[in-house]
């Protein structure tokens, strides 16, 4: 409804209507989302990527020429200068990492390894519209880390002019190429470590070869060189100690070498156990007896102890083919120490004192119990950290004797560490012959987890046949009659040597199970060159499997060697229980690190490990420049190969239109709908205006 305001100045009413009206515009372009577009245009240099080899090898000498002068005085040259003035120079330094800076004053030619194909694949990514004239390469050409420069070069979208730095005629130099260890080490067995020394202008000449442990010569030999190739050797290496060592191979320098820091080559390998020590107990001498000995000394892993009852409270040591030992070694026996127990039919009605002897080793040692004939359920009970609790067992009133087959359990599939052994029974249990089984009706207890179950007559019986305990690490196969595995098994098409995989796998399962690991700490690496950092990631859980989130952790790494503190680092928290942090500055040497985690409520876990920090030679094992490659490289993306000379004295080819600016445009949208600047000027005209009009006392 209109209404005329009465006594009112025309100024002040067209000061309010003129607030009205420009509030009511602004609403009508919001509501009909009306949007603008500013578009700035501009030009700008074309930009030409400047790459620069900051690795090791960049501070050879050749002959008189040192190849970090040549970098530097080509970055510093007149023509490098005028290049910086007529485009956008991109710096980009690389190594082993791609460094992009804003100058070449922190090249340090200090960078353990060479990778060429990362920075081209940088200097592609930063090229994305066009604007690039091309690239400068400056480097030697030898790379030792990243693929084939070459392929990566071949899809680059502007030429790379290639700079060679050094000279390309191989020069006089001893070089220990490569150390090759065997491909699993175990401690206190011989092993084979190969070795390849190249020799280029020292023909004739002897020269001795040495293989050092943790820098400990332990092995040398004298060998003649010839004029050019390669040298194999072979050393004989018998390692200590269990864990992480350092192998090098050290050649004697000869006067007149093009450099002495490729005369030794290190690598760092891990030692490991050499056999699980394991002993059979036989509560008498049975066909299962023989079939179990002979399928765990057929694995090069186990070291096999054998006794068998002899009555209530002695026992016998047979020997290999079946005989008594005299020797009364029974004793000796029971006090080792074993990575692993088999108990076959042991304790049975006739076990009395010798259950006692044995049941001191079990007490703290992983073990499978396998039934047999004589089962007694009275000393069976005795054993500690049994997988099964026995609910009833009576063989004459239950019918004897049975014949079953096994199948796995299908309650869904069982933890990561049971795996391996869930698999095989899975896979082959249809091919397994019917083995001999009693009643024995029972329980998983003490954690035991069952994994296959008697089938009596196509049947399925609830009672369990196999189980596993997590925690307890001890195991139970309640079927005997193990020999028909092998002897029926060709018939039923079930693998010669599915016995022994089964057992094999079920004893390295028991020995290195256990409680869940809480904390686990790995590095990137197992070796470092002094110039890298040390990066660690962990992951923390809890009882449940649950990530936390919330710990500290700190590691505190020592030197092996002076058994001095070197460093302590505080992990980060990166989310879903990972953490991650570096460690920089340890000097060459052997490291053992250990982990702590930590919350308000006290420790979680801990952790431990090894590092081993040694100078590379990488940069040091080709150090002819590769003029080929560099030629390549720039042949397939249109470039040309250059001399540091002729790069200098301005031979670098520069088409006219590279010199012409880019024309760019850029353009801004904005939409009033979204723009809130604008819904707030509409709220502050509107307010303006209805103050107003009460402070003038209108309605």
């Amino acid at each position: 409804m209109y209404r005329k305001i009465e006594g009112l100045a025309k100024s002040k009413q067209f000061f309010l209507f003129t607030l009205r009206l420009i509030s009511f515009f602004l609403l009508f372009l919001v509501m009909t989302n009306l949007s603008t577009e500013i578009i700035h245009s501009h030009t700008k240099k074309r930009d030409v990527f400047a790459i620069v080899d900051d690795s090791r090898s960049m501070s050879l000498s050749d002959g008189a020429v040192q190849r970090a002068r040549v970098v530097r005085s080509l970055v510093q040259s007149k023509t490098f200068q005028n290049l910086s003035s007529q485009f956008d120079m991109i710096p980009v330094v690389f190594g082993g990492d791609v460094l992009k800076l804003n100058d070449f004053d922190s090249l340090k030619f200090d960078q353990p390894f060479t990778n060429i194909e990362s920075p081209l694949a940088e200097a592609s990514r930063l090229e994305t519209n066009a604007h690039a004239a091309f690239a400068i390469l400056i480097t030697d050409g030898n790379y030792n880390e990243g693929g084939n420069p070459v392929d990566i070069a071949r899809n680059l979208p502007f030429p790379v002019y290639s700079v060679g730095i050094g000279d390309s005629t191989q020069p006089k130099d001893i070089i220990a190429r490569e150390i090759i260890p065997a491909p699993s080490i175990y401690a206190g067995k011989q092993s084979i470590v190969r070795a390849v020394v190249s020799s280029f202008g020292f023909g004739g000449k002897s020269v001795a070869v040495q293989l050092l442990e943790d820098r400990k010569i332990i092995d040398s030999q004298k060998i003649t060189l010839t004029e050019e190739g390669n040298i194999e050797l072979s050393f004989d290496y018998t390692p200590e100690s269990v864990g992480t060592h350092i192998l090098s191979v050290r050649v004697s320098p000869l006067n007149g070498e093009f450099d002495h820091r490729n005369n030794s080559t290190s690598v760092s390998v891990d030692v490991l156990k050499g056999k699980y020590s394991v002993l059979l107990v036989a509560g008498e001498p049975a066909s299962d007896v023989a079939s179990l000995r002979r399928n765990i000394e057929s694995d090069e892993d186990f070291d096999l102890q054998v006794l068998v009852q002899r009555d209530g409270n002695n026992f016998y040591q047979p020997t290999a083919d079946g005989k008594e030992n005299e020797s009364g070694l029974p004793n000796e026996t029971i006090s080792q120490k074993y990575d692993a127990v088999l108990l076959y039919d042991f304790p049975n009605s006739q076990s009395s004192g010798t259950l006692n002897q044995i049941r001191r080793i079990l007490n703290s040692t992983a073990y499978v119990y396998f039934a047999g004939k004589d089962f007694s359920s009275e000393q069976v009970k005795r054993l500690p950290r049994l997988p099964f609790a026995i609910r009833e067992f009576s063989p004459t009133s239950s019918g004897g004797e049975f014949q079953v087959g096994i199948s796995p359990v299908n309650s869904g599939e069982p933890s990561a560490d049971l795996q391996p052994l869930y698999a095989l029974i899975n896979d082959n249990s249809s091919l397994i012959p019917p083995l001999y089984y009693q009643r024995i009706e029972c329980v998983p207890d003490s954690g035991g987890v069952p994994l296959a179950v008697p089938v009596l007559n196509g049947v399925r019986m609830s009672s369990p046949i196999f189980l596993v305990s997590e925690e307890g690490r001890s195991a139970a196969f309640l079927a005997y009659g193990l020999w028909r595995m092998q002897l029926m098994g060709s018939i039923s098409g079930l693998k010669s040597d599915f016995l022994q995989d089964f057992i094999a796998t079920l004893v390295r399962n028991l020995i290195n199970s256990g409680k869940q690991k809480l904390l686990t700490v790995n590095t990137d690496k197992k070796s470092y060159d002094p110039s890298e950092a040390i990066n660690f990631t962990s992951l923390l859980v809890d009882q449940t499997g649950s990530p936390v989130n919330g710990a500290v952790i700190d590691i505190r790494i020592r030197n092996e060697t002076t058994r001095k503190f070197a460093s302590d680092v505080q992990l980060n928290r990166s989310g879903n229980g990972s953490y991650t942090g570096s460690a920089t500055g340890l000097g060459e040497g052997k490291y053992s690190y250990y982990a702590q985690a930590k919350t308000s409520s006290g420790f979680l876990g801990t952790d431990s490990g090894t590092i081993v920090v040694e100078s590379l030679n990488k940069e040091f094992i080709q150090t002819a420049m590769n003029a080929h490659l560099l030629e390549q490289v720039a042949s397939v993306t249109g470039g040309q190969f250059l001399t540091p000379r002729e790069f200098i004295d301005g031979k670098l080819p520069i088409k006219p239109e590279w010199s012409e600016p880019v024309a760019l445009n850029s353009e801004n949208k904005f939409e009033l709908l979204s723009s809130l600047p604008i819904l707030a000027l509409v709220f502050l005209l509107l307010g303006i205006e209805w103050t107003m009009r009460k402070i003038w006392g209108l309605p």
